[in-house]
Formats: structure tokens, C-alpha cells, sequence
């Protein structure tokens, strides 16, 4: 048996559907939840996106090439917003107190 189609297979399970139900949640017919239910064929990629997504699941989990089920947020390294801004007063101090100290630990200007 296909990854996809074992995984498919528990997600539908636990939604506790019907093939018809459950294929309306990322519109696709009941004739195509029957067949990837039994391994007759596998959706798209822009399908397989759009069961991740509804499911909450990554498309990397639901294809057999993870065992990290959720997604995983990532943040990129360039970004412009600082997310301190969202901190307290008393916590944005301690951590420009605390960046000063490692500037000075490794002999930098702050």
C-alpha cells in the first residue's frame, strides 16, 4: 500500500465522513476520494496542497516523506518587522541589556 494512500486514509477516518462530505472540504469528487482511498491514483500536486492545507497537515507527511505530521512554520532570516516590538517594556530592556553584553563579551562596539 502507498504512503499517500495509508495517510489519506487516516485523515478520512478521522473526519468521520462520508467520501462525498469529505471530498466537498477541498472539492473533489467522491469518485476521486474512492480512488486515492484505494490506491487507484493520487492527486496532484496543487490537490495534494490544497488536503494538506484543509487537513492541517504538511503535503511532506501526507506524501510519505516526513513523520512531522503538522506543518512547520518558518520565518525567514531577513525580516524586516521586529517581532520584539511585541514584548513589554521591561522585556524589550532586558533583551537590548542582554545584547549589549554580547557585544561587549566578544569585544564589539554596541
Amino acid at each position: 500500500m502507498a504512503t499517500f494512500q495509508i495517510r489519506f486514509n487516516i485523515l478520512f477516518e478521522e473526519k468521520n465522513l462520508s467520501q462525498e462530505e469529505f471530498g466537498k472540504l477541498f472539492n473533489a469528487s467522491k469518485s476521486q476520494i474512492f480512488n486515492w482511498r484505494t490506491g487507484r491514483g493520487e492527486p496532484d500536486i496543487e490537490m495534494l496542497k490544497n488536503i494538506a492545507r484543509t487537513c492541517n497537515v504538511s503535503v511532506e507527511w501526507l506524501t510519505g516523506n516526513s513523520d512531522f505530521r503538522k506543518p512547520i512554520n518558518t520565518i525567514a532570516a531577513h525580516r524586516t518587522d521586529d517581532p520584539s516590538s511585541e514584548l513589554p517594556e521591561d522585556a524589550r530592556k532586558s533583551l537590548e541589556d542582554f545584547k549589549r553584553f554580547l557585544y561587549e563579551k566578544h569585544g564589539l562596539k554596541y
